[in-house]
């Protein structure tokens, strides 16, 4: 009787708000059926590709970055699919479980800390200590620093460099920045009972529209970017830029033809999962793995305002 009664009082709370109704049909039905029919099976496994540092983009779809870098600055350029719809997702695919002794992560946010905090033989958790008061996020800058630091000892390790942007928070568009845990203005209407959490409800509900986002989201690549460039002119080796995941910006599903925004779990639509790959060539140098390295992985109150700050409520 309780599980019932818990459906009748959400159903009776929130039967004529519409962003419920797209997040429990997306959780419930359309993320089930993903799972169960998408298929992973041409997705990019990344320890298994050549490379020697990896840097990754948090959040961005491949034709995001077509729209911003140029492509034929890069050695080879292809699209390819993620295994995760999302970070957490990724993570759990690619690293969680496994032992990557001949790799080093640097990482934006709190995620690697808290899924797989023990796959690599160094993990740099720039999150705890260079958080950006001020725009609330991990700036390019400080990706850089520490992925420079962190070849210098360790040159004979791969390397991972996950940079936040272009992932939300858009750092120049204040304006888009909507009921987050750290903000004390209000972007919407102050009588709506329900304000958004973050410029992906907003755009379901209507609040903002594509152009503007879009063009949000295209400015926090070029941060994002630029960071990365400038460290895959310091680092030797073969360097590979991509992302995790991308997002959706309405377009429509399946199996319900609903649009979706952001970048829900389980996912295996194309905005979502279609990411860059761009190979800059170098010279490369020799990997040894020395096996991986312990962490008491990320938990607590910081884990979560971190995490908030990130659009995950």
């Amino acid at each position: 009787m309780s599980a019932i009664k818990y459906v009748v009082d959400e159903l009776r709370e929130n039967y004529d708000d519409r962003l419920w109704w797209r997040n429990r049909l997306t959780a419930r039905v359309i993320a089930p059926t993903h799972r169960r029919f998408g298929s992973r099976a041409n997705a990019v496994r990344l320890m298994d590709e050549d490379w020697d540092n990896l840097l990754v983009l948090d959040a961005c779809r491949a034709d995001l970055f077509e729209s911003v870098a140029d492509t034929g600055r890069f050695d080879t350029y292809r699209r390819v699919t993620s295994l995760g719809s999302m970070t957490e997702e990724w993570t759990e695919q690619n690293f969680e479980s496994r032992a990557f002794g001949d790799t080093v992560y640097v990482a934006c946010n709190p995620i690697t800390s808290r899924v797989a905090p023990d796959a690599f033989h160094d993990l740099i958790e720039v999150w705890r200590e260079a958080f950006d008061e001020d725009h609330k996020a991990i700036m390019p800058g400080a990706v850089t620093k520490a992925a420079r630091e962190t070849h210098e000892r360790y040159p004979n390790k791969r390397l991972i460099a996950h940079f936040l942007q272009p992932h939300i928070p858009f750092v120049d568009s204040p304006e888009l920045v909507f009921r987050d845990w750290w903000s004390p203005e209000r972007s919407f209407d102050e009588t709506d009972a329900d304000p958004p959490r973050n410029v992906w409800g907003a755009m379901a509900m209507g609040l903002v529209g594509y152009d503007e986002v879009w063009d949000a989201y295209e400015q926090n690549l070029r941060l994002g970017l630029d960071g990365a460039l400038t460290l895959a002119e310091d680092l030797p080796g073969k360097t590979v830029i991509t992302s995790d995941h991308g997002n959706m910006m309405g377009e429509r599903t399946w199996p319900i033809p609903m649009k979706l925004y952001g970048h829900p779990r389980d996912l295996r639509s194309d905005p979502l999962v279609t990411v860059p790959w761009a190979v800059l060539d170098g010279d490369r140098r020799e990997v040894v793995d020395d096996g991986v390295g312990s962490s008491t992985g990320a938990e607590g109150e910081e884990i979560t305002d971190r995490l908030r700050a990130l659009g995950y409520h």
